[in-house]
């Protein structure tokens, strides 16, 4: 019997690909919220270390897949930022916006050491316009 050793490299790669295709089956925000005219996300990273990576700014329009996970932004790191659960009942709710903290679901490696789980948090800022007329009370 042959044993296949799983690199770190393909590890990555898996966790990439099932992201993307979770990504392609979301279908795009026209369709899940018919209503929603544009999306902002921001991201703020702080960590253990003594540097963290610079913030991301995203905008989401109609057309854009009608998925909320971010890559960790450390190109070793396995994991990502799920912003589904937070995104996906504002939006049905036509609610303007929501912040709060998330965690990295992931693992990397640091300094020659085995895999441990990644430190890095994200402050998150998510922001919602919507169409005039399907404004909630807003």
């Amino acid at each position: 019997m042959r044993f296949v050793s799983r690199t770190t490299r393909s590890l990555l790669e898996q966790s990439r690909e099932q992201m993307l295709r979770r990504r392609a089956a979301a279908g795009t925000l026209g369709d899940a919220f018919p209503h929603v005219e544009q999306i902002r996300v921001e991201l703020r990273f702080t960590g253990s270390e003594s540097s963290a990576p610079a913030a991301q700014r995203h905008a989401l329009y109609p057309p854009a897949p009608a998925y909320f996970e971010f890559a960790c932004p450390f190109g070793d790191c396995d994991g990502s930022f799920d912003l589904n659960g937070v995104a996906s009942p504002l939006l049905k709710k036509s609610v303007s916006q929501a912040d709060g903290t998330v965690q990295c679901s992931g693992s990397r490696t640091r300094a020659g050491m085995p895999r441990q789980p990644c430190s890095l948090r994200a402050e998150y800022w998510i922001s919602a316009e919507y169409q005039a007329s399907s404004r909630k009370g807003h």
